[in-house]
């Protein structure tokens, strides 16, 4: 189950590690752009860490009889991420008062994007099965 797990997982690890290295490997391409990077990078952690919850759901939910509850742990695993990140930008916003960075806003909602599409895609490789 663990091997099958992390079999599962591979393709957002990847997503975060190549993310991370960039992130942090070219600070000065980020800060160029106006984009700050450490707001990203935590972002990606998020997000990351809510792709292996979701792919938790989706294995429980294959073990339940009820073909409904694997379509409910995707549609929720979803909404999850979503419901999560708007917290998130909704407390960075707060915190950072007059500081905040816009675009390391959109660069996680595009990661969003990404992930999601991952983890509907494994999803989908999982009902298959």
């Amino acid at each position: 189950m663990n091997h099958h797990f992390g079999k599962l997982l591979l393709p957002s690890l990847i997503v975060f590690l190549l993310v991370s290295s960039l992130l942090l490997l070219l600070p000065n391409v980020w800060m160029g752009l106006n984009i700050n990077y450490w707001v990203v990078l935590v972002g990606n952690g998020i997000l990351f860490g809510l792709s292996m919850l979701t792919l938790y759901m989706h294995i429980n939910a294959l073990k339940n009889p009820n073909p409904n509850v694997f379509s409910n742990s995707v549609m929720g695993g979803t909404m999850l991420k979503l419901v999560v990140l708007g917290f998130t930008v909704v407390i960075y916003l707060l915190i950072s008062g007059k500081n905040r960075n816009v675009f390391a806003i959109f660069v996680c909602m595009f990661l969003y994007i990404i992930y999601t599409v991952f983890d509907v895609k494994t999803a989908l490789r999982l009902n298959k099965k």
